[in-house]
């Protein structure tokens, strides 16, 4: 006997992996915030400001991504019943 998913079940499960891409992109953030490297001007280095770029654009479109995932399938406790 196998137990097929329901549609409720494949949302929580879709949110919860956009929701694991913008934690990841947020971490990715933080690790670049963490290591940055300057140069002898006080400068970031090309490769931090490299680096905070992907960051900030991997958070802008995760937040997007959820954002637009919340428009089509609102949270429980956004619905009014």
């Amino acid at each position: 006997m196998t137990i097929e998913p329901s549609d409720f079940d494949m949302i929580a499960l879709a949110r919860r992996g956009l929701q694991a891409l913008l934690d990841e992109a947020i971490a990715e953030d933080d690790f670049a915030s963490r290591h940055a490297s300057v140069d002898r001007f006080g400068e970031l280095t090309a490769e931090s400001k490299l680096a905070f770029l992907t960051a900030t654009a991997a958070i802008r479109d995760a937040r997007l991504r959820l954002a637009r995932f919340d428009v089509l399938y609102p949270p429980a406790e956004l619905v009014e019943e």
